[in-house]
């Protein structure tokens, strides 16, 4: 339940937080809402979000669902790598 919970909660976040902020933008100034789906960081969150699915896909079941602390490790240093590209990437330092 808890391994589930790591990725529903992240759809479930970015799903209502797109909802909400495009509710609030409608409400408050216009009836269309222009959003970016062709910029670079867009990718870059898929991707870096398929990647990490795959990862666990593959290496959950390889360790016969017992996880252990290189597998924490890893996926702490990933986020990390992710953060720091995704930072980058937003205040145009790689384009």
């Amino acid at each position: 339940m808890a391994f589930s919970a790591c990725f529903g909660g992240i759809i479930f976040n970015m799903l209502v937080g797109v909802g909400l902020g495009c509710l609030l933008q409608m409400t408050s100034s216009q009836l269309v809402v222009k959003l970016e789906p062709d910029s670079l960081l867009v990718w870059i969150l898929a991707g870096a979000l398929g990647l990490s699915l795959v990862f666990s896909f593959v290496s959950v079941p390889a360790q016969c669902f017992q996880l252990g602390k290189a597998y924490g490790a890893c996926l702490i240093l990933y986020y990390l790598a992710f953060l720091c590209v995704a930072l980058l990437t937003e205040f145009r330092v790689i384009r």
